[in-house]
């Protein structure tokens, strides 16, 4: 009888410890009032199975987008493969879009449709404030080669007064090409004039670019 007794509390001890954190009240509960204890170790195990039963069929759905996606990169190219991935962005896992934007954003830059690409870098900026800088810089691009300079310089200029110093250096190079494609050549020098104390081994370059530009004026 005893050993029957130890038998009962080894079990429910090792469900306890199987038993997620939020169950362990409900365990408690049901230890102290033997008589609805079968009852609940089935209930456990019913919400134990239900948990699993879930968080393997994410886990599926993961790993058959992760497949998805990397069949689409390597399968396709050009015009096609930005088309299949803006088809799967829509349903593509909430981890996953940054990742299927970003890749998006490059296929259309790679098939030299700017416009298109610098939406995705748009979307990208709203949507997720960590990339919102890299996201800017990728749509000033853009625009810059789409011929749509002054929209780039607006946007570089934004981004300057809030990013700091840490992509100060790419921001000035491409302020500098748009405000010369745009026909602000005062605010091209300013840029060069900011790229010469970060880049030493370009000093040369910069130097006769500003040249160049004080020229026009």
């Amino acid at each position: 009888m005893e050993d029957n007794k130890q038998t009962t509390h080894d079990i429910l001890d090792q469900v306890q410890e199987a038993a997620p954190e939020s169950i362990h009240p409900l365990l408690d509960f049901l230890i102290s009032n033997g008589k609805m204890i079968l009852i609940g170790i089935v209930a456990i195990l019913v919400i134990a199975a239900g948990a699993s039963g879930y968080q393997y069929m994410q886990q599926q759905k993961e790993l058959k987008a992760q497949s998805e996606l990397g069949a689409i990169l390597i399968k396709y190219s050009g015009t096609k493969k930005a088309e299949e991935l803006a088809t799967f962005l829509v349903t593509a896992p909430a981890e996953m879009k940054p990742a299927v934007e970003l890749a998006l954003a490059k296929a259309w830059m790679d098939d030299s449709k700017f416009m298109k690409a610098e939406a995705v870098w748009a979307e990208i900026a709203k949507g997720n404030d960590a990339m919102a800088p890299v996201a800017s810089i990728g749509q000033a691009k853009c625009l810059i080669l789409a011929d749509k300079p002054k929209e780039a310089v607006k946007i570089l200029q934004a981004l300057k007064n809030t990013s700091g110093d840490t992509f100060g250096s790419t921001i000035d190079r491409l302020l500098a090409q748009a405000a010369d494609k745009s026909g602000n050549t005062q605010l091209a020098i300013q840029a060069y004039q900011g790229l010469l104390s970060n880049n030493p081994a370009q000093k040369l370059y910069f130097e006769s670019r500003i040249k160049e530009l004080k020229a026009k004026l």
